[in-house]
């Protein structure tokens, strides 16, 4: 079965604000609707926010240097 997670809960996940959640539902994240307590409550599955949050992630630059120093120090220090 499927987790599903509120936009509060999948911005804690991915250390991001609600507005970004927000965001990315706008540009296209699949969300859905579910009734939690009486009210209804927009939510996005687990594995879909990963994916999507994946995505984001590989194509930043600021990433992707980080990525380079750390293969380049993990190089160095096995190069020894």
């Amino acid at each position: 079965m499927a987790e599903y997670l509120t936009y509060r809960e999948a911005a804690a996940r991915t250390h991001r604000s609600i507005r970004s959640i927000n965001r990315w539902r706008r540009g296209g994240m699949p969300m859905e609707w579910q009734k939690r307590d009486g009210q209804r409550v927009r939510v996005v599955r687990l594995d879909i926010l990963l994916a999507w949050w994946r995505e984001r992630l590989n194509s930043d630059p600021a990433h992707q240097y980080r990525l380079r120093k750390m293969r380049i120090q993990h190089d160095a220090q096995h190069a020894e």
